[in-house]
């Protein structure tokens, strides 16, 4: 009865983190494994695109932060996993500056962002699991390291599919041993503390800038295990954040990141 005790208790201390987000399954693995990465694909869609893309998020926050860091999109509007050729982006291309001199290797780290539908609607999600393993497999090939976004849900279903949609991609992501990128839990903490803060566009789908500068600051807080906090960058494209609303997401996202994957 005491080692029952010990293990249920070790057993929780483990997965702390992930349960006090919306999700009940913690991450298997959290470390992204590269040190210092310099160079990123992103494989997505609109959710990845919208105000202007995510990556130049990323890059202000690397700037700010006086790192090196440059990165592709590739984005199909609307499009699942199934539609993206992983292995051609991955492809070293004549005059390609991407290309690590020596090697067949692109790039350090690749994200895959899907449907936020895919990993929850019964007809799509074999098709959703087929086609991460397969990407997964194919990054790795290349020498990178994949990583798979956590989607958000749309405005009015927060309450009814962030969970879903994050249980369920965070098993995949655990299936095929890849480390998982909590964005969608964040979305959920941002609206419980600051409901007051948009994060959806009126499709009640689409990031605004500052869903946008959410998914960033993650990125970054993943890439580099480090705090976006007090970086100087309040957002591309135009769409410039409020200093107290870039200060909050910023905080946010270390503080998610942290918790789901259980860093000290």
């Amino acid at each position: 009865m005491k080692k029952f005790a010990l293990a249920l208790l070790a057993s929780l201390a483990l997965s702390t983190g992930a349960q006090a987000l919306e999700t009940g399954v913690a991450p298997k693995v959290t470390e992204l494994g590269v040190s210092n990465p310099t160079t990123g694909l992103y494989v997505g869609n609109s959710y990845s695109f919208y105000n202007c893309g995510v990556h130049g998020y990323v890059r202000g926050l690397t700037r700010a932060a006086n790192r090196t860091w440059k990165a592709r999109l590739q984005t199909i509007s609307s499009g699942m996993l199934s539609w993206h050729n992983v292995e051609d982006y991955l492809l070293p291309h004549e005059m390609d500056t991407y290309v690590v001199k020596g090697t067949d290797k692109m790039f350090d780290v690749v994200f895959l962002q899907g449907m936020s539908s895919e990993p929850i609607a019964a007809k799509r999600v074999p098709t959703f699991r087929k086609y991460l393993a397969k990407h997964v497999e194919t990054i790795r090939s290349k020498s990178s390291v994949p990583v798979v976004v956590v989607t958000w849900a749309k405005a009015d279903k927060m309450d009814k599919d962030t969970r879903r949609l994050a249980d369920s991609i965070i098993e995949e992501a655990n299936r095929n041993n890849a480390i998982a990128l909590p964005v969608g839990l964040a979305f959920a903490e941002s609206l419980k503390e600051r409901p007051d803060l948009v994060l959806h566009q009126a499709d009640k789908s689409h990031p605004t800038a500052a869903g946008s500068y959410l998914y960033g600051a993650l990125i970054y807080s993943l890439l580099f295990k480090a705090s976006p906090e007090g970086l100087d960058f309040l957002g591309e494209c135009e769409k410039p954040l409020r200093p107290e609303d870039a200060a909050y997401l910023q905080k946010l996202a270390w503080r998610v990141a942290t918790e789901f994957y259980g860093w000290k």
